[in-house]
């Protein structure tokens, strides 16, 4: 049933996973490439957070509210100089989906569903432009939730992301698992 999976948008982005530790924060992307200089904003953003915290999410293009085309992104990664125009016509935020530490403590072990519940927690007691929290869709069975998947296009996203409330976080591609779903 749909009710033993969270669905959320497929964002098209960066994936990347903010790392806070003591004084400092790094951005790193799925790559394993270190992105903190490239996001200014997101690095003011992760100062405000506590120490121990690590986000997982997608770097996007953020304007009026909505995800940006991702040939806006590009572009900006491209530069070899952030200007503050740079900046202001391509403001990138974090779009949270998971918590894999909190409060200096390992949470990939702990479920989807708690791991989704101290996020928008954390989301909400830290307010800032460049964090945004991935929005959770609803569907009261799977032919509902593939109208929404027909509409994503519209919506400048990729499909959706299905994911087992009762699962761990699992590390790198987890379709063989059964954990994470892309639909597309």
């Amino acid at each position: 049933p749909t009710s033993d999976w969270q669905v959320e948008w497929k964002w098209d982005g960066i994936r990347a996973q903010l790392v806070r530790r003591a004084d400092s924060a790094w951005l790193w992307s799925r790559g394993e490439e270190l992105l903190t200089d490239r996001f200014p904003e997101l690095s003011a953003m992760a100062a405000t957070l506590p120490a121990g915290t690590v986000l997982d999410g997608e770097i996007v293009v953020w304007q009026h509210g909505r995800v940006q085309p991702f040939a806006l992104l590009q572009q900006r990664i491209g530069r070899k100089t952030l200007t503050a125009r740079v900046l202001r016509d391509a403001p990138a935020v974090l779009l949270a989906y998971d918590l894999l530490e909190w409060g200096g403590q390992d949470w990939r072990d702990r479920p989807q569903s708690e791991r989704r519940a101290q996020l928008e927690r954390v989301v909400a007691q830290h307010v800032h432009p460049a964090l945004e929290l991935s929005p959770l869709l609803e569907g009261e069975d799977w032919q509902h939730l593939a109208r929404q998947r027909e509409a994503s296009r519209e919506l400048g996203v990729e499909g959706l992301m299905l994911k087992r409330r009762d699962a761990r976080y699992g590390v790198g591609r987890t379709k063989d698992v059964g954990v994470w779903w892309k639909w597309k």
